[in-house]
């Protein structure tokens, strides 16, 4: 027997006095029918039976009967809501009765009583909908996230769902996937997603917008989150406790589970009793710091267990209940606010109030100790100490070095391809990518805990058109010592271009103080996944020329493609086909070449494709031989202003940037996302016509003819699909070209990460120029690159206009243009890559003369060299050139406004890779008559007076709001 006892304040017994009661059987609502109004209780039976009560006082009087009714037929379950919107009142609601084969809402009104007969209530009929289906339940919410109204939705046995809105409209949709078991399915307003359990025992979360586009697209869609719950459940709720969070809480046949509306656990609390229905309801504001989750579960021995969160607070006993309650509600009625409202399977009703009978209480004995100053400002020190810890940036290294040892992680990716496992991988890849049999690689993943930590996450990411046998990773409550092996195939999913070949892991990872780290490291995926041998191509429409600086690094081609050729092969050229190209009519084929007599490589190409991960490797290579023989790691200098880029010491590339090609790729991608635009409005159209029609469908009545407005209905339907179908070709073409430019810029970023250039001007560029790309619904790519080109356009040393006055630019250009004008964007993006180009040509030529004349200055005299003054730009080129090194000679510059491709001789030799790579493109007039310097030199406008480069004051005299 329980010491703790439910009082009971009022209770009655319902008409229907059979086992025709559930847990819907019993609803707790306000009608809005006057100001100062208290709950109705609504009971309804199995066997049409409704009784509204209103409790006037303690204990059960005649007059709190309002109403009693016979329905015509079952009633499966009890709702309010604003299901109307033609009601004046907007505190008011109205009844849903489910019906098993129909819906019908009431608005409930008041008939005054006359003498001591007291006030009753009546319903008038508002809607009734008929169903082709049976119907299990009913669920209800402001869809679409809407306001000032409900919707509500019909669960059928069959799982399917009816929606209806208040102007009419229906429409069904079905769940994926196996056959429903009649479950509840409830919605979540901040998320406006549905949950539904399934048949498996998963509860699956689904997006309104899915659901309700399911049958206008005809289009799959998946969940978007899955979380298994193991066993039966009985009742599911959605109450939301915190501003930024909704709780889902599951009353199963054994547990108690708590799940946020993301889909990650928040408790699990397992039950020592057989539960029959619970309640749960929030204490206080959920925008409130201090709100708290109360929870009330019925066991099957009358028994009522009170928790908050997972710990248990209060458990009383139902004296006056044979049998435990099937339903139980929270309510304010009259003199009893926060009252516990229960309903017997046979149609006991009963109000109550948690109380104790004896009523014991004791004063606990104040605890009072004496305080030490002395341990209080050792506990204080502590404290600050770990908060210093976890919030003190200063010293980045230290902290990055104090991650990687507490997870030690080695991710490595192996050269040689494999093709044993392919059968299996096909399950996983579309069926025109798994036809062409292409090569997959595996790699190895290695992690130790040195330090134990609360959370931790491996998250794999490859570039567009790769994919991993497993991309994430997540453990909870990690121990010290704890190691791990996972082995990994990476395998083409999509037939698009590829601009990198790198993978990253990173590893996130939270210590037991709250602490979040994170490290990552990289490996390279091997390059026979994407291409293949071939006969290498002599002529070429694009060309580019690097120069191995380095002389830890020998130009060997068999040196930078060791999958394709062996580490003793002399081979001068070599020829690689994409295996996986855009279009599969065209053989996109790359050639290297290496120079005889020189350090010297060529690679070229028609296709501006296949550049990408050659050129990656081709710089890697370089950059980690040079490194693993003894240089300083290029990371490890901070960049200064008039530094020059450190990548000339190892790999220098020709001032050469196709921009024609990369921005045919980009006015192929804006045309793209234009179409989109104008196929999504143009679908919306349709969509609102469709819905248009249904109304007006709606709105006939039976005589009144329907086989016009139906063949509209019909017509209109069909080209929604057609026009859908075009959109969905649309994005995928939109992905390719997406890929494509992801190829072009990452192209352009490597050569100008080997430009003759101050290294603050390539961390500026590169940094803008970032890859992979992405659109979004309101933006697309060239939309949110335009600030940052607009930027280099008119401020640093990439600009022509020599004012000082950075904030009079900033104010004349900040309100002339409200929308995007990609003439402008497409303009100053060539213009880039013009001045780009035109300011490493100069730098490399007067690095080049200024390394000539000090060496015929040497040879004279040593003391006349230090007499003659050098040129700030060219003294620094000398300071970084190795002696070992031949110095880079003067480029030719014959170029012509034609983009006409420069053409090969017959032979790969030593003339032809000195020949002007790229297109012939001649800047500014070419006749005797153009003005000369001193020195027979043209004058341009990145030349002073003095016929000398610029200062580094003065190419960085507009970088003082960036820098």
């Amino acid at each position: 027997m329980s010491l703790f006892n439910v009082c009971t304040w009022w209770s009655t017994q319902c008409p229907d006095s059979g086992e025709h009661y559930d847990v819907a059987s019993l609803l707790c609502a306000r009608f809005g029918l006057e100001t100062q109004e208290k709950d109705y209780i609504i009971v309804g039976s199995q066997t049409g039976q409704l009784s509204i009560y209103y409790p006037h006082g303690k204990g059960y009087e005649a007059t709190d009967l309002m109403l009693e009714t016979q329905m015509s037929g079952p009633i499966l379950g009890l709702y309010a809501g604003k299901f109307s919107g033609n009601v004046g009142n907007q505190n008011a609601q109205q009844l849903g009765v489910l019906q098993p084969n129909a819906i019908v809402i009431y608005n409930v009104q008041a008939v005054n009583g006359l003498s001591e007969h007291g006030s009753q209530l009546r319903l008038q009929l508002v809607v009734e909908h008929k169903f082709q289906r049976v119907a299990f339940s009913l669920c209800q919410g402001h869809f679409g996230q809407v306001k000032g109204r409900e919707f509500y939705c019909i669960v059928h046995l069959d799982g399917t769902l009816t929606f209806y809105e208040q102007d009419g409209i229906c429409y069904e949709c079905r769940f994926p996937g196996q056959r429903a078991l009649p479950a509840p399915v409830v919605y979540c307003q901040r998320t406006d997603s549905f949950y539904r359990f399934s048949a498996t025992w998963f509860l699956q979360c689904y997006s309104y917008q899915d659901l309700s586009h399911s049958l206008i697209s005809k289009s799959s869609y998946q969940p978007t989150w899955t979380q298994s719950i193991g066993e039966g459940i009985m009742d599911m709720r959605v109450v939301q406790v915190k501003d930024n969070c909704s709780n889902i809480l599951i009353l199963g046949e054994h547990n108690f589970i708590s799940l946020d509306d993301n889909g990650r656990l928040n408790f699990m609390l397992k039950l020592d009793y057989a539960p029959k229905c619970f309640y749960s309801f929030v204490v206080g504001y959920y925008w409130e710091p201090g709100a708290r989750l109360i929870t009330a579960i019925i066991s099957d021995s009358s028994k009522m267990h009170l928790y908050e969160e997972a710990n248990i607070i209060w458990a009383a006993q139902y004296q006056s209940h044979a049998t435990a309650p099937v339903a139980i509600q929270r309510s304010n009625v009259n003199d009893l606010p926060g009252a516990i409202v229960t309903l017997g399977p046979k149609g006991l009703l009963e109000v109550g109030y948690l109380g104790a009978e004896p009523y014991q209480f004791q004063v606990k004995p104040l605890n009072i100790e004496e305080l030490s100053f002395a341990q209080a400002h050792k506990e204080l020190q502590q404290l600050e100490d770990e908060i210093k810890e976890a919030v003190d940036v200063r010293d980045m290294d230290a902290l990055n070095q104090q991650a990687a040892d507490q997870v030690r992680l080695h991710f490595s990716i192996e050269s040689k391809i494999a093709d044993e496992d392919l059968d299996t991988l096909l399950m996983d890849v579309p069926a025109d990518v798994a036809v062409k049999e292409l090569p997959s690689a595996k790699g190895l993943l290695r992690f130790k805990i040195k330090a134990e930590l609360t959370e931790l996450q491996l998250v794999i990411h490859t570039p567009d058109g790769v994919r991993c046998s497993q991309d994430t990773f997540s453990m909870i409550d990690v121990p010290a010592g704890l190691s791990r092996e996972i082995k990994l195939d990476f395998y083409i999913s999509e037939l698009l271009h590829i601009y990198t070949t790198k993978v990253q892991v990173v590893a996130s990872f939270v210590s037991p103080r709250g602490i979040p780290r994170v490290i990552q490291q990289s490996s390279y995926l091997p390059l026979t996944m994407f291409y293949r041998m071939c006969q290498p191509q002599k002529a070429a429409g694009i060309k580019l020329t690097y120069t191995i600086t380095s002389r830890h690094v020998q130009p060997k081609l068999s040196n930078f493609f060791h999958e394709f050729l062996e580490d003793h092969s002399e081979s001068q050229a070599l020829g690689l086909q994409l295996l996986c190209p855009g279009h599969e009519k065209l053989n996109e084929i790359i050639t290297i070449v290496a120079a005889k007599n020189s350090n010297r490589l060529r690679i070229q190409s028609d296709y501006i494709e296949t550049f990408g991960m050659i050129l990656e490797r081709i710089v890697e290579t370089t950059l980690k031989q040079d490194t693993a023989k003894g240089h300083l790691r290029m990371d490890k200098k901070k960049p200064k202003r008039g530094i020059l880029n450190r990548c000339v010491e190892r790999i220098v590339a020709v001032p050469f940037i196709p921009s024609e090609p990369i921005l045919h790729r980009v006015d192929a991608h804006h045309q793209t996302q234009q179409n989109i635009r104008k196929q999504t409005e143009q679908l919306e159209e349709l969509w609102q016509q469709f819905k248009t029609l249904q109304r007006q469908l709606q709105e006939l009545t039976e005589s009144e003819p329907k086989e016009a407005l139906t063949m509209q209905i019909e017509t209109n339907y069909d080209q929604l699909i057609l026009e859908g179908d075009k959109l969905v070709e649309i994005r995928r073409d939109e992905r390719r070209q997406r890929s494509d430019v992801n190829c072009s810029i990452a192209l352009a970023k490597w050569i100008i990460h080997a430009l003759n250039l101050e290294e603050r001007v390539v961390n500026v560029v590169n940094s803008v120029l970032s890859v992979p790309i992405e659109d979004w619904t309101e933006l697309c790519w060239e939309e949110s690159m335009a600030p940052g080109i607009d930027m280099l356009h008119h401020f640093g040393p990439l600009t022509r206009s020599k004012s000082t006055s950075t904030h009079g630019l900033l104010d004349a250009n900040s309100g002339t243009k409200d929308t995007f004008d990609y003439t402008r964007f497409r303009r100053h993006f060539a213009s880039l890559f013009d001045r780009i180009v035109r300011l490493a040509t100069a730098s490399s030529s007067s690095s080049a003369a200024a390394g000539a004349d000090s060496s015929q200055v040497g040879e004279k005299s040593v003391e006349g060299m230090a007499s003659k003054p050098v040129d700030e730009i060219a003294n620094m080129q000398n300071m970084l050139a190795d002696a070992s090194v031949r110095p880079i000679g003067k480029l030719k510059t014959n170029m012509s406004s034609s983009l006409e491709a420069v053409e090969d001789d017959e032979e790969y030799d030593e003339d032809d890779l000195h020949e002007e790579p790229g297109y012939r493109k001649n800047y500014g007039p070419t006749d005797d008559s153009q003005k000369s310097g001193k020195d027979g030199k043209s004058r341009s406008e990145w030349v002073n007076e003095d016929f000398e480069l610029p200062t580094t004051e003065e190419l960085f005299s507009d970088l003082g709001i960036w820098w």
